[in-house]
């Protein structure tokens, strides 16, 4: 299944991109996705995921316009066409 990834605040400049478009199998959940991203951008991977492969908690999830937990991301299913946004925690004063 395809679906699309968007990359906002710093994420963007780590991955080099906006967004782009990922293959998945089908049933992956959003925790397979964030661990091939962790995967792709081995760089990034402490971005995406913890020590133990787990959705960084600090990370925002938006799956269709509804945030997501990262303690659901591993019961998270992914459908064809669905669009991931992912945004970093971001400090400042």
């Amino acid at each position: 299944m395809k679906l699309r990834v968007q990359y906002m605040a710093q994420l963007r400049a780590v991955v080099g991109r906006a967004e782009e478009e990922i293959e998945l199998s089908e049933g992956s959940s959003l925790t397979d996705l964030l661990n091939q991203l962790a995967t792709t951008y081995s760089a990034a991977s402490s971005h995406f995921v913890t020590e133990a492969r787990q959705a960084r908690p600090s990370l925002l999830i938006v799956l269709n316009e509804a945030a997501v937990s990262a303690r659901d991301a591993k019961t998270t299913i992914l459908h064809s066409n669905d669009i991931v946004t992912l945004l970093p925690p971001i400090a400042g004063g």
